[in-house]
């Protein structure tokens, strides 16, 4: 099978896996236990927490990684956060109105757990993108308002590779909360993309906390990160939905997987010393499967006008639409060729509130979204399997068209 879709999952580093398993066997002691075999998976534990913030934040190393299930529960985190405070308000019980801004193009972890919030009584504005797939930094200051805290936006997006400009959109949400005599409001990055792929310092950008997950970099599954800065904006500290043991700075209760750990920070690190060349392999893949698609009659990359080298989009993922065929029916096409691409976000069934929720938020004709699938690469793929990719889904697109 010619492997291409990255963004849904990576293969794992069997050689990270198989180290890490050796770190946790030795160190199988309780992190939270105070006798010797606790602190010694405490150090170890730690240790994988040090070297996961100085791949997160670059040289910088500032604020603290919580380890988490995955990047789904690094993202519920803030947000449901937002839920405790709203309740805390409210002696009585009833839920203060506070207000969450999230970009309409979130991943579902995002989107999903937004509209929760919204029929639990808390405001909720929603951002569409621009045709490029690219939010305006002065539309999401717009939808600030006194009520406001938190904001939600997402690194690179999943479906098209579009790098948002989080930078400039956290400058943003500052002069407008300022304007209202207010603290800005915080702001939470998905980052699920990003890590390993652009460069992206959430320290840096005024991000408040930031998502991660370790399979997205060929980590194993079941294991996140939620980065939370030294200085969060707002009214107290971040204080999570879910309680228990108190672990993870209180922000995550369970006991802590050293393996997960180890594993995720040894991958995070791998992608991190390697980073350069990496994007260097993904941008000339990029630009064969741009040249590609554009010599393939009647499809379309997608955001439309989308060229090779573009800065505002991962050379990792890109999105193509192929009109007058299902992208459903076009990856089962694939599939049977032994390629694999996916049409949207694996991580939900339904593809109209998945991929092409996306598509149609950046204002992209309905039939047009529906034609589309995605490719995405990792630092695996090769020039082969874009070729193999174009000349399967040439022959697939002639022959099922209509």
């Amino acid at each position: 099978m010619t492997y291409l879709d990255w963004a849904a999952t990576s293969p794992p580093d069997g050689a990270i896996l198989a180290d890490a398993a050796l770190v946790a066997a030795a160190n199988y002691g309780n992190p939270s236990s105070k006798h010797a075999l606790g602190a010694a998976a405490k150090a170890a534990l730690e240790d994988a927490r040090g070297r996961l913030v100085r791949a997160v934040t670059a040289a910088s190393a500032k604020g603290r990684i919580a380890f988490t299930g995955g990047g789904t529960e690094s993202d519920a985190i803030p947000l449901l956060a937002v839920l405790r405070a709203a309740l805390n308000a409210k002696r009585d019980g009833s839920i203060k109105r506070l207000h969450l801004v999230v970009a309409e193009i979130e991943h579902a972890a995002v989107y999903e757990e937004a509209q929760l919030l919204r029929s639990l009584g808390l405001g909720l504005t929603f951002v569409a993108s621009e045709s490029d797939g690219r939010l305006d930094p002065l539309k999401i200051g717009a939808a600030v308002e006194r009520e406001t805290a938190l904001v939600a936006v997402m690194a690179v997006n999943n479906e098209t590779g579009a790098v948002q400009p989080i930078a400039e959109i956290a400058r943003s949400i500052a002069a407008a909360a300022a304007a209202l005599g207010r603290a800005p409001p915080r702001l939470h990055v998905d980052a699920v993309q990003a890590l390993g792929k652009v460069a992206f310092d959430p320290a840096a950008s005024g991000a408040s906390t930031a998502a991660y997950s370790a399979h997205k970099l060929r980590g194993p599954r079941g294991v996140g990160a939620l980065w939370v800065a030294e200085a969060l904006p707002g009214s107290g500290p971040l204080e999570p939905l879910s309680v228990g043991g108190g672990q993870e700075g209180a922000r995550r209760p369970g006991t802590e997987s050293l393996q997960g750990a180890w594993a995720f920070a040894a991958a995070a690190g791998a992608a991190a010393s390697d980073f350069a060349q990496r994007v260097a392999r993904a941008r000339a893949l990029e630009a064969r499967l741009l040249s590609g698609l554009a010599s393939i009659p009647g499809a379309q990359a997608l955001p439309l006008g989308r060229t090779p080298g573009d800065e505002r989009y991962s050379p990792f993922i890109v999105s193509s639409a192929f009109p007058g065929l299902s992208g459903e029916v076009l990856a089962r096409a694939l599939s049977d060729a032994g390629v694999a691409v996916s049409t949207g976000s694996a991580c939900s069934g339904n593809l109209k509130r998945a991929g092409r929720r996306v598509l149609l938020a950046m204002g992209l004709p309905e039939e047009l979204a529906a034609s589309a699938i995605r490719v995405s690469t990792g630092d695996l793929s090769s020039e082969s399997d874009i070729d193999s990719f174009l000349e399967a889904a040439g022959t697939a697109y002639r022959a099922l068209k209509t």
